[in-house]
Formats: C-alpha cells, sequence, structure tokens
C-alpha cells in the first residue's frame, strides 16, 4: 500500500517524476524535478506539478524545499508477501474497488493530445445524478464543436440544467475551460448554486452588492470580484446597473494583441429574457448580453420558449449567441434554418414518449389532456350573489334621487 512521507527537519526526501504530492491542501502529480543553485541548505530543487482536481489553476512550479507541509505519495510497490502480514479484509475490499473504478474510468487518454474518432466522455460518470440518454444529445453535440454555441430549448422538466452541468464538467475535466460565469434570475441563483455543488461537485460563489463589499472588505476597496473568482453565479438584473457593468469590463481588459479570451463559457438561464426588442430600443438586459458575449469563448442559453413568437426577436437571440453565423432579421433562408439546426436542440416530452413507443418502451412522461371542470353555486353562494345585486340595485336608486344626477347615473355601466 501508498505511504505518505513529510519533510521533517533538514531530512528532505527529493520527488521523483510521476509521484503523486499534496501541496497547498491539493492534490498533484509531479511533472519534472530539475535540481539548481545550492544553499548552506543544500541543494534546491524547481518541481513542476499538475494538480489533479478542479478547483484553481491547473498546474504550477514550487521550490520543493520551502513548501510548507508538502506531502509526497510514494507509488504503489508488490508487497512482500514473506515478511509482511496480509492485509486486512476492508482494506482489500477497498483496493479492489478503486481497481474495478479505475478500470471502467473514462480517462482513456487523459491528456487529450490526440484526436480518437471515438473519444470516451467522463462528466456522466463524476455527476451525483441519474442520466437519461436523450440529455446526452446536447453533450455530444457540444464536444464536436471547437466553439460551444448552444441553445438549450427542451421542454419544462426534460432537465436543461443538467444537460448544461454535464457539458460544463466536461470541459473542465478536459482542461478546455476553467472561468466560467453563469447569469440567471435573481431567485434562481442559490438553486444553480446548489445543484452545481450536490450533483456535479463544483463550487460557484455568487457576486452580488453584499458579497462585493464583504470581499473589498477583506482585500481593500481595489478588490474586484469578477477577477478574484474562477466560477460566478450572478443574477443578470444585478450585472445590468452601470457601475457593477463598468466593473465587469475592468476585470476583462486583456493585453492588446492577446489571443486568449478573458472568460471561457457563459451559461445563461432564462435566456428569452434577455432577448432583442421586436421594434424600437432593446432593453437594459438584452443591451448587457450583449455587451458580454464578445469576452467569451463558449456560450449556452438556457430556456423553456426560445421563440416569442417574433422572427426578429427569435433572430436576434441567436446573433448574442453566435454573431459569426447569425444576424437579426425578419426572415430565414434555408441555409439559417440549416444552421439553427446546429445550434438550437429542441425535444418536447411527446417527442420523447413516441422515441420510447417506438423502442417498446414504457413512456417516460405522462400525457396532459386538459379536462373541464363544472362549477356550479351552491345555495350560500347564491345567496350571496343575489344580496348583492340588491345591494347594487339600493345604491342605483339612491343616488338616482338626489338633485341633478338623475342623467348622471343614466350614463353609467353598471
Amino acid at each position: 500500500m501508498a505511504t505518505s512521507i513529510k519533510k521533517t527537519g533538514k531530512n528532505l526526501t527529493i520527488p521523483q517524476v510521476g509521484m503523486l504530492a499534496t501541496v497547498r491542501n491539493r492534490r498533484a502529480l509531479v511533472a519534472s524535478v530539475e535540481p539548481f543553485g545550492g544553499t548552506p541548505e543544500g541543494q534546491l530543487h524547481l518541481v513542476r506539478l499538475e494538480y489533479t482536481d478542479l478547483d484553481g489553476i491547473p498546474e504550477d512550479s514550487i521550490i520543493w524545499e520551502r513548501e510548507i507541509n508538502a506531502t509526497l505519495l510514494e507509488p504503489t510497490a508488490v508487497p512482500q508477501v514473506a515478511t509482511q502480514p496480509p492485509m486486512p479484509a476492508t482494506d482489500f475490499d477497498a483496493l479492489q474497488r478503486a481497481a474495478r473504478w479505475t478500470a471502467l474510468s473514462p480517462f482513456l487518454n487523459p491528456d487529450r493530445t490526440t484526436p480518437e474518432p471515438h473519444s470516451p466522455i467522463a462528466s456522466p460518470f463524476f455527476g451525483a445524478v441519474q442520466i437519461e440518454d436523450f440529455q446526452l444529445v446536447p453533450l455530444l453535440k457540444a464536444l464536436r464543436m471547437p466553439r460551444i454555441s448552444l441553445l438549450l430549448a427542451d421542454d419544462v422538466g426534460l432537465g436543461k440544467t443538467v444537460e448544461a452541468g454535464l457539458i460544463l464538467t466536461e470541459l473542465l475535466l478536459r482542461r478546455r475551460i476553467r472561468r466560467v460565469l453563469i447569469i440567471s434570475p435573481a431567485a434562481l441563483r442559490k438553486q444553480w448554486q446548489q445543484e452545481m455543488k450536490t450533483k456535479f461537485s463544483l463550487t460557484f460563489d455568487v457576486i452580488d452588492r453584499e458579497e462585493t463589499h464583504a470581499l473589498q472588505k477583506r482585500l481593500g476597496l481595489d478588490a474586484n470580484p469578477w477577477r478574484t473568482y474562477p466560477r460566478i453565479i450572478t443574477s443578470y438584473h444585478y450585472l445590468r446597473q452601470p457601475d457593477v457593468l463598468e466593473q465587469f469590463r475592468s476585470a476583462c481588459s486583456q493585453p492588446e494583441g492577446s489571443a486568449q479570451l478573458p472568460w471561457d463559457l457563459l451559461i445563461v438561464d432564462e435566456a428569452h429574457n434577455l432577448m432583442p426588442s421586436n421594434f424600437g430600443d432593446d432593453s437594459d438586459l438584452s443591451q448587457m448580453l450583449r455587451a458580454i458575449s464578445p469576452w467569451f469563448e463558449h456560450k449556452l442559453f438556457l430556456t423553456a420558449t426560445p421563440h416569442n413568437g417574433h422572427t426578429r426577436c427569435f433572430s436576434g437571440l441567436l446573433e448574442q449567441l453566435d454573431p459569426v453565423r447569425f444576424t437579426q432579421t425578419s426572415e430565414f433562408t434555408d441555409a439559417v434554418k440549416q444552421r439553427i439546426s446546429e445550434v438550437v436542440v429542441r425535444r418536447l416530452k411527446r417527442e420523447i414518449n413516441q422515441l420510447d413507443e417506438q423502442a417498446g418502451r414504457t413512456p417516460r412522461f405522462c400525457d396532459r389532456i386538459p379536462q373541464p371542470i363544472p362549477l356550479y353555486f351552491g345555495v350560500e353562494e347564491k345567496k350571496l350573489s343575489a344580496a348583492f345585486a340588491e345591494f347594487r340595485a339600493a345604491v342605483k336608486s339612491a343616488i338616482a334621487s338626489l338633485n341633478g344626477c338623475g342623467k348622471l347615473i343614466k350614463k353609467l355601466p353598471y
């Protein structure tokens, strides 16, 4: 079994390439070790680490002898059965389960440096959620895109949040993204944070006015939350405020000529609220989305009502999603309709049920057949209606008896 080694005094253990290390409370893989210089304490070693978790920077370089509480995990060696006692049954069961999980792990090509015709997907294995087959369609469609631009417009209850979480987790596992922003209505911020934490083990920070003041109190008045946290959830009603939007702009400033965008992924929940107007000026929310969209490499829009009946509004939303493929227009050509099918994922519950019936399975969703419910007045309701009619007639008669009010009463609608 593997044992951990800590640095004690001057007895320093030199890491080797391939070892696992725990540095700054994070597990990392030792990628390279370069000795350099010399001090009265001895020779120093520059160690490059590749972190195995998803939080923080993916890799780092440190001076091993200067790190505090750094721990090495030796490579697993073959047990000496002749001199050592047998492994406890509980430890053997744990080792067996770990070996089985490793064999079933989707990381057949962890570095993803070489393209594969049938590259496996990893996110369903890392989420605490039961995945439906139709929820994998947006994930596979997204992985075929070099720059992801998807409008998830599935029916209510089909799991658009789960589909977005699968795409987000897969991109994080493949190290294609790091900085993520989720904007939603204010009432759904905590729900998004809880869903990402419980279902995909992803931590997000909710940014609002209170959290910004708390951050500035800890780090100083110049602290910018949009630059401090890598994964953020916020309300688009908060982000549209001029001072907040200006603060966001300052965090997105890049050196001139930089090829990398400041943000990796934008997820917009209830995206129909940010749809451009059919005529006249766009809303503040739509203008805000149009302003921040160019700073994101990938975009996911979520809405159950993508079309409000006006083609110009829908095409404007598609332009915000992907300005290279779409422009705001009142009519769609056949070529534009083909491009729409490439970026819009729209499934209804009845379509899922039809696929289940064709495959000989029981439909997953019940059919909604509205039935009219007859309503009848009871005895007490009839008495109340008759009493109110008598009261109304009495008030009308009393007003009509006043001098000069007869003509006015005749014009009243009741």
